[in-house]
């Protein structure tokens, strides 16, 4: 029995899996009522499960630039950190649906691929991050400024705080000491390189579900890795 697009409305032949004029997946019916997936034209497979060699090697290829400009090596394009993440993870899913020749990617998958590529990029953004700090520091001699910039960003936040919470001033002295103080400076380095490789993290993941949306069911062209 003849049946219609659910997408663009275009005639099928049944038992078609695949609209020939969109490239949607349909859904077949079977005698007990339950709706299952069919399987996918030849060379471009529905995703059962995630190939992984393909998934690392894609996730790897925008992971690393990624991490780069969300990094402080450039510090201009590093306030773009969220475009970058979501324009990466989008077109690494799209890379591994292009090398596995998948036309079915569901969204859980590109999510499993972003997390992947956030993940990765966080590191290389921490570690380039640690890497321009001690270039700065002991080749460029900038130690005094570096010590200038971090007083007065806790001062501010300082400020900041005390107008949320209610403090007492020997407290809020206190708290700047140890924030001055070595152990804070190590805690607050760990605190903002955590906080910025989950927001990394999170915003990559977004991104993998928005690049299973865009890539499914288009018709890959496959590629050898």
């Amino acid at each position: 029995m003849a049946k219609d697009c659910h997408r663009c409305g275009s005639p099928l032949a049944s038992p078609e899996t695949f609209c020939p004029n969109c490239g949607a997946p349909q859904l077949l019916y079977d005698a007990n009522g339950e709706a299952a997936e069919g399987t996918a034209n030849p060379g471009a497979p529905v995703l059962r499960s995630i190939q992984w060699k393909q998934a690392i090697g894609a996730a790897i290829t925008f992971a690393v630039p990624v991490g780069l400009l969300c990094s402080s090596v450039v510090p201009v394009l590093a306030s773009g950190c969220c475009l970058w993440v979501l324009a990466g993870s989008v077109a690494g899913v799209g890379l591994y649906q292009r090398r596995s020749a998948t036309q079915v990617l569901p969204r859980p998958a590109g999510m499993r691929i972003g997390t992947i590529l956030g993940i990765m990029a966080a590191v290389v953004a921490t570690a380039s991050n640690a890497g321009a700090m001690v270039f700065a520091r002991y080749v460029l001699h900038g130690g005094d400024a570096m010590e200038k910039a971090f007083q007065s960003s806790m001062e501010q936040g300082s400020v900041m705080a005390s107008q949320l919470i209610s403090v007492s001033p020997d407290q809020a002295r206190q708290a700047m000491q140890f924030w001055l103080s070595p152990d804070g400076r190590v805690g607050a380095t760990l605190l903002t390189a955590l906080i910025s490789s989950i927001g990394i993290t999170v915003f990559s993941t977004i991104g993998g579900a928005l690049g299973a949306r865009i890539f499914s069911g288009r018709n890959p062209s496959p590629e050898n890795p």
